[in-house]
């Protein structure tokens, strides 16, 4: 659920059908009206997050049903992102796979929910874990689906195919490294299909027949003491017509395997790509589709590669060929007569056509919008007509399935679904589209999680409030429309994305002449209401605040001083989504489909954090650069782990990224996408960059390990290693990126350093990029300055903040200069209206001084407020849609320098008196907050988190952290609010 408020003096071009449910009302009161997405049938409209409604019944005669797994009554436990629909050879019975989060949930008195692991090699129950899969049983001979039978799974991933007698079918295992098979039970049985032992054990883990194997099955398996080994994951599965042959893509091994049905033994696997080629090829393999010969029997087996931009085609005697497509390949699709290979092209938002005779491609058909320049439908799933003349493929990021008229190769249409479709099927008579999608509306999350360790409890109903349990999968069921209703549905899905009113903003263009630098800074891991839920006059819960006005004062100063907004909304879920969303204006397929996997039942097990530039930990650019020293310069010592990594292990060759956009790197006059600083280059602007999408892996304690410094340009120690291309010269190396143990002064230090070498040469970038990533806590014991508690780090980054407001503000560059702050994400607190709502400041002399904006914005507004200012291109549709913060905006300039404030705790034990110079400074003459209590000391908050990784963006169990965090602050004594209930700081 997600509120739907007023849009300021913006009009929403909707189709005239659709109801906007509600304006917001004066401030003062208890809460901002709200809309339900309604799953009992009848139509609804959804705001979503991301900025784009959903209108998931709007097809007449649809219906939606969530994917209900009755282990609560609230639905909490229900299951999150459906990722595969496979309907039986007979027409009569569909699956639906599900693969995320789905974990954590526990009973209405707190026992978690526990879900079966299953023995390899015999089906039974060997343990019982508390997380779990599930494969959904519909009989769909009927006009809505009935489900017939749920089935757990402790792990899988995407890959779901039916035997060809439809007696049995298969499931990807994911993470485990297996294929289960599931067989139809005779009739009279309590359910239809039963596990069928043994199951395939791929031989990739070790311990691998063990019901939990160990998690080491990579690529790079053996080299677990270099930090970059991998697990192992099957993702794409199809089988033989005969039914003899199963193909499954092995996307952490670059690989495919043949197994043999009826032994269940892998009889062979083909390496695309092993270790010590130089050549990409087939790498991230993730879809299967298996040609059979007249017989049945294998003739070949194509396999996507999400990496390379390629299908890999093998032959029944292994060799091996690649056919080229557009970028990102995922899901493939053979036409009923197998002479044509249809591949979803998930970044290029294009459908490659492959003659299977020649293997070679012969048609590309769009899915994008007539005349449209920019990117981000996200085609990920594929499915054909009885006739084979209509091709349905699933839009994820446009919540819509589009129809292509195979007749004309083009695309004639557009359906709107719910958030994020992944898979559709059509009925056996063609008259029926069944579409299941990832996510749905979050809606508040007062209690986060929290339940005290005795049990005693806030958060009542023990629900699981993080942001990825919250989003829900569902089944809609579509009669195919007619042409007329087509072309209305079709507008209306243009409407709910925005195409219908692209925003030129007459106050962006005013203030375009005006600001000529833009300094834009990402955050971790905020919500409104921990951070600035005590603002007087907003849509704040002060009950929720962790982090008030003493800890924070110039995270409320600039909020109320500046311009407030109260109904800002984070797009993502995490941070390896929410890095792309604030950077390249949205996520793809690949993102979507393993970082809900990564955070949920993997558990930063098997796969690899593969969202902020770096690739199974690898720098991208060092093969590319052999470290030469006009790449790093600052670096030498790269040249000796480029040899370890690249030479000898031969990992990774090329330097394509799968999480990169259609446009990275590329700053050729007139090519559009990539990242904001891409779209910046491309248009002269000048561009530096503080700590985004460096290289993190030397901040690990090994022998390559960059120690930090206070000033570190001036120790001559070197701190964040890019891996951009386009960043190559514009990377400030002695800004360090994400390391907890590291205060932000240290980073504001260098940013300064520069900063006023800038004013002094008169030559201010015009667009900066920093990251200020201390909010995110974590690494307490070992801490550099004593910043142990979530507090001090909290202030650590306040008082940063300040500082950079504050030198610009008392610069040249003031009257010329905008900052602009999002956080990268908002999945580590509770607020009473959405757990995706958050903060972000706008800041400059055209900012409305004073101005409480109810307006809803998102990270896409901000997004493309930056893109306005600066003069530059979009880089998705996504902020080719939105609309800017103008409200915030005046056309008069108030150019009063802002001085910051000093949070008290700093100049406490046990910081260090050191970090703080100014806190030797006499309070009457600095702004200073009093020093608040903290009720536990490094030591507790040390104790309370260990074991836990804070290496990285968010691989603690944010669920465990944030009943840490809550209890540590608030202390034991205070129950946790398990109200819905607005409060107002009045």
């Amino acid at each position: 659920m997600r509120s739907i408020t007023s849009f300021g003096t913006r009009a929403i071009a909707l189709v005239t059908t659709i109801s906007i449910l509600g304006a917001m009302a004066a401030p003062g009161l208890a809460a901002p009206p709200r809309t339900r997405l309604i799953e009992d049938g009848s139509p609804t409209t959804a705001l979503l997050p991301t900025g784009y409604y959903t209108t998931a019944t709007a097809t007449p005669g649809s219906s939606f049903q969530p994917l209900r797994t009755y282990l609560r009554a609230d639905g909490n436990a229900d299951a999150a992102e459906a990722v595969t629909t496979a309907l039986s050879p007979d027409g009569k019975t569909m699956l639906v796979l599900t693969s995320g989060y789905n974990k954590n949930y526990k009973t209405t008195t707190g026992t978690p929910i526990v879900h079966p692991v299953l023995d390899p090699l015999t089906g039974a129950v060997a343990t019982t874990s508390p997380l779990g899969e599930w494969v959904f049983v519909y009989d769909v001979r009927v006009a809505n689906p009935v489900v017939k039978e749920r089935i757990n799974l402790p792990n899988t991933y995407d890959g779901l195919v039916w035997a060809p007698d439809g007696k049995s079918f298969y499931v990807s295992g994911g993470i485990d490294d297996r294929i289960y098979v599931y067989a139809s039970t005779p009739p009279g049985s309590p359910e239809p299909y039963a596990a069928a032992a043994p199951f395939v054990i791929l031989g990739h883990n070790s311990n691998d027949t063990a019901p939990t194997p160990t998690y080491d099955g990579g690529l790079l398996k053996g080299f677990a003491s270099t930090g970059i080994a991998t697990g192992a994951a099957v993702a794409g599965i199809d089988v033989s017509a005969d039914g003899s042959v199963l193909a499954a893509a092995n996307l952490e091994n670059d690989s495919v395997s043949l197994i043999d049905t009826k032994t269940r033994a892998v009889k062979g696997e083909i390496a695309f790509a092993p270790p010590g080629t130089s050549t990409a090829r087939g790498e991230f393999p993730y879809w299967t589709a298996i040609r059979s010969t007249s017989a049945g029997a294998l003739a070949e087996v194509y396999v996507s590669s999400l990496r390379d931009d390629e299908i890999v085609a093998v032959d029944a005697s292994g060799r091996v060929r690649t056919i080229k497509t557009d970028k990102a390949p995922n899901r493939i699709l053979l036409s009923h007569d197998q002479s044509r290979l249809y591949v979803a092209n998930g970044d290029s938002d294009t459908i490659s056509v492959i003659d299977t005779a020649r293997d070679r491609p012969i048609a590309t058909i769009q899915v994008y919008r007539e005349g449209d320049r920019y990117r981000g439908a996200s085609p990920n799933a594929l499915a054909l007509s009885p006739d084979g003349n209509t091709l349905y493929v699933t839009l994820g990021n446009e919540n819509a399935v589009g129809i292509i008229d195979l007749r004309e190769q083009r695309l004639i249409g557009r359906i709107p679904t719910g958030w994020f479709p992944n898979s559709v099927s059509v009925s056996a008579d063609g008259s029926r589209l069944y579409v299941v999608n990832a996510k749905s509306p979050s809606g508040p999350n007062p209690a986060n999680d929290y339940t005290t360790a005795a049990g005693t409890a806030s958060n009542v109903t023990n629900k699981n409030e993080y942001n990825w349990a919250l989003e829900k999968a569902g089944l809609l069921t579509i009669p195919l429309p007619d042409r007329k209703q087509l072309a209305y549905l079709t507008k209306l899905v243009d409407a709910n994305d925005g195409y219908t009113n692209r925003y030129r903003d007459p106050m962006m263009k005013y203030l375009r002449a005006k600001i000529k630098h833009v300094i834009y800074i990402v955050d971790e891991n905020r919500t409104y209401d921990q951070t600035l839920g005590d603002l007087p006059h907003t849509y704040g819960d002060p009950s929720l605040t962790l982090f008030p006005y003493a800890i924070g004062p110039n995270h409320h100063r600039l909020q109320s001083e500046f311009a407030t907004f109260d109904q800002f909304y984070d797009a993502s879920e995490s941070s390896g989504v929410g890095w792309n969303w604030v950077t390249q204006g949205h996520t793809n397929d690949f993102t979507e489909k393993t970082q809900s996997v990564l955070y949920g039942n993997a558990g930063f097990r098997g796969l690899t954090y593969d969202y902020q530039a770096s690739v199974r930990h690898q720098n991208l650019l060092l093969p590319e650069f052999g470290a030469a020293p006009s790449a790093y310069p600052n670096f030498p010592q790269f040249s000796k782990r480029s040899a370890t990594l690249v030479g000898s292990l031969g990992i990774l060759p090329g330097s394509e990224d799968p999480v990169a956009p259609v446009g990275d790197g590329d700053e050729r006059p007139g090519v559009v996408g990539g990242y904001i600083w891409d779209s910046a280059i491309r248009a002269g602007r000048s561009v530096r960059n503080y700590g985004v999408n460096t290289d993190q892996t030397y901040y690990a304690h090994t022998p390559f390990y960059l120690k930090p410094s206070a000033h570190a340009f001036e120790d001559k120690l070197p701190q964040s290693p890019n891996q951009k291309l386009a960043l190559v010269g514009k990377n400030d190396d002695f800004y360090r990126s994400f390391d907890q143990e590291v205060p932000d002064q240290y980073r504001i230090n260098e940013w300064e350093r520069e900063f006023n070498a800038y004013v002094t040469r008169k030559n201010l970038p015009d667009f900066e990029m920093m990251t200020i990533p201390h909010d995110h806590f974590g690494s307490f014991g070992t801490a550099l300055d004593g910043l142990g508690t979530p507090q001090l780090q909290f202030a650590d980054n306040d008082y940063a903040l300040g500082r950079l407001v504050e030198d610009v503000s008392k610069s040249p560059y003031w009257s010329s200069t905008a900052i602009v702050l999002v956080e990268d994400d908002s999945q580590s607190g509770p607020d009473h209206i959405d757990s995706h709502r958050s903060f972000a400041y706008v800041i400059s002399p055209y900012t409305k001084r004073g101005f409480i904006d109810h307006t809803t914005y998102n990270q896409l507004s901000a997004l493309r407020t930056v893109e306005d200012l600066l003069g530059v291109d979009a880089v998705s549709d996504y902020d080719a849609n939105a609309a800017p913060m103008s409200d915030a905006f005046t056309t008069k300039a108030d150019t009063t320098p802002y001085t910051s404030s000093l949070p008290g705790v700093l100049c406490a034990a046990p910081v260090s008196p050191t970090l703080v110079p100014e806190c030797k400074t006499k309070a009457t003459t600095i702004r200073r907050t009093a020093v608040v209590p903290q009720l536990h000391d490094v030591a507790w908050w040390t104790k309370m988190t260990k074991g836990m990784d804070f290496s990285a963006p968010d691989r603690v169990d944010v669920e465990a952290f944030n009943r840490i965090l809550w209890r540590g602050i608030k202390g034991d004594g205070v129950p946790y609010p398990d109200t819905t209930v607005a409060k107002t700081g009045d």
